[in-house]
């Protein structure tokens, strides 16, 4: 993200600039009206600009801070649930909308006006919109009404928050690339940027934001609020323990995919990972909960957890959440299965012909105020030891592994590896049980080249009287109005697949 106002304005179609133009932008220029001496003057709320909001920066930045916090709290359950029905963690069986399955499991989530297909886009973007007049607002005050340590403070966490937001977008697309470049005039088309391209961009945007983070001071508070999910990272130097520890999910996934300049499996990327861990807050002494969080609220208006059991009984395991579960010296299930998997009765979808029952479901999110995890220290440990194994230390690798094993899992401590491909199965077990729905698994099967392994819940054509056949896909097309808006567009500024 950069500072100048004319590069922060995403270009979106007629129906996400709708989107993006009333959303809590809105909210934070009536607040700030009320403060105004000029009441008669009264600003399109509808379309905010600019300068209709920086007139008192002091005021509106918290405002408008609390919204991009905001954006991130309101998109995490569907992007969750997304990639936990794209991953086989879970299906979203809704009584009366078969479109919620066949949209995401069948050929169906190809098609870009689908339920899946067009899904997971215009949410990060919505963010985007938001950090551009937060952005805007912060560039437009004084060192004398915010102090310049607090500026960059501020600059960091904007930086942090478009990486994580452009993440978001091309873990959905993968290969077909995603738009980075953004300006002022809605109307104004920027160009797809290939993957690898998207991938440099998140990482040079992170690395922006610890430069950022660092000169703003050990110590430094922000000109706003976060919420408890943040708690423990809301000043500049712990705030960028977080922005190291999303740097190294960032690496991780360049290093094994081989893209951003690296090559597969690449121990020269996985020695970045290494270096990013190392300035996170990885702690295997502390607890493996330890991290940064979207936290929800059952407060009216304000935002609850749409994936728990107390929002939706529709939202269930997979069917086969249960096979492959390791043992216990005493014969049971890996203690994370069974903290996270409880049994219900049998629940389908709403056309038999879609899907199968499913007699599993996670308790993992059983109230609307149960929070989602950002990144957390379990993830950290098993990055690291992703990054030890391929930099070459096998025995620093196979401690994290056996960390987590015997302090989440319960499980024996096991022997050195054999291959890369037994640690590979090492490491994909332990990341489903420790992190699951959590939105990795689709992910972490995609960048080990392990999709095909993802189960095949109806594969006949016939399947049950005529439904279809389920998928497995490696990425979501791009939605359809975006097609659209491109359709008469020079050839360079067409979007892929469409």
């Amino acid at each position: 993200m950069r500072t100048q106002i004319n590069d922060r304005i995403p270009e979106r179609n007629d129906a996400m600039k709708h989107v993006l133009t009333t959303g809590l932008v809105t909210g934070a220029l009536v607040a700030l009206t009320a403060c105004s001496s000029d009441r008669l003057n009264v600003p399109n709320y509808q379309n905010p600009t600019v300068g209709s909001i920086t007139g008192d920066p002091v005021a509106a930045l918290p405002l408008l801070a609390t919204g991009v916090l905001r954006d991130d709290r309101t998109d995490a359950p569907g992007y969750v649930l997304g990639l936990g029905i794209l991953g086989r963690e879970v299906y979203n069986y809704t009584p009366t909308e078969g479109r919620n399955t066949s949209g995401w499991l069948t050929s169906d989530v190809s098609n870009n006006t689908s339920f899946g297909g067009g899904a997971l886009w215009t949410g990060p973007y919505a963010t985007l919109r938001d950090i551009f007049f937060t952005s805007a607002v912060l560039e437009s005050a004084t060192s004398t009404q915010i102090s310049d340590a607090k500026k960059n403070a501020t600059r960091g966490f904007l930086h942090t928050t478009e990486a994580y937001s452009d993440l978001q977008l091309i873990n959905t697309r993968n290969d077909l690339g995603m738009v980075v470049q953004l300006n002022q005039d809605q109307n104004q088309l920027s160009a797809f940027v290939t993957r690898d391209s998207a991938f440099n961009y998140i990482v040079g945007e992170l690395n922006k934001a610890q430069t950022e983070l660092t000169a703003a001071g050990a110590g430094t508070t922000f000109p706003f609020t976060f919420h408890s999910g943040y708690a423990g990272f809301t000043t500049a130097d712990t705030y960028l323990k977080f922005n190291r520890a999303l740097a190294a999910r960032v690496n991780a996934y360049r290093a094994s995919l081989g893209v951003g300049g690296c090559a597969v499996q690449d121990p020269v990327c996985y020695q970045t990972v290494l270096t990013n861990l190392s300035q996170s807050f990885l702690d295997t002494t502390r607890s493996l909960t330890l991290g940064v969080y979207q936290v929800f609220s059952a407060a009216a208006g304000d935002l609850a957890n749409g994936n728990s059991n107390q929002s939706t009984s529709a939202i269930v395991a997979h069917f086969k959440a249960d096979s492959g579960i390791q043992l216990r010296a005493d014969g049971t299930k890996d203690l994370r299965f069974q903290n996270k998997v409880i049994t219900i009765a049998a629940k389908g979808p709403s056309t038999p012909a879609l899907g199968v029952q499913t007699t599993l479901d996670y308790s993992i999110y059983a109230l609307r105020t149960d929070p989602i995890p950002i990144i957390r220290n379990e993830e950290l440990i098993l990055l690291r030891a992703e990054a030890e194994y391929f930099t070459g230390d096998h025995a620093s690798a196979l401690v994290d592994i056996n960390e987590i094993r015997t302090k989440s899992g319960g499980l024996a401590p096991r022997a050195a590896f054999t291959s890369d491909t037994d640690f590979i199965d090492e490491l994909l077990y332990n990341r489903r049980e420790s992190l699951e729905f959590e939105g990795h698994r689709w992910i972490d099967m995609r960048r080990f080249g392990r999709l095909n392994q993802l189960t095949i819940d109806t594969n006949s054509p016939a399947y049950a009287g005529g439904g279809s056949p389920h998928v497995v896909v490696s990425r979501l097309p791009i939605p359809q109005a975006e097609c659209l808006q491109r359709a008469k567009a020079p050839a360079n500024l067409k979007a892929p697949g469409c």
